[in-house]
């Protein structure tokens, strides 16, 4: 990366820095579906056994 410009090395530091933060907020959307679709089961099992 030394050879290239510096206008074109900020913006793939740039680039590295917005695929990092997209990478945090898929995980955290992961986790927030996957507890959600635990709770969803949860409520839907005692349900089944209210009935």
């Amino acid at each position: 990366m030394d050879d290239h410009p510096p206008a074109l090395r900020a913006e793939i530091a740039a680039l590295k820095a917005e695929l990092a933060r997209l990478r945090d907020a898929l995980a955290n959307a992961q986790k927030t579906i996957q507890a959600q679709s635990a709770q969803l089961r949860h409520e839907q099992a005692q349900k089944k056994r209210t009935r």
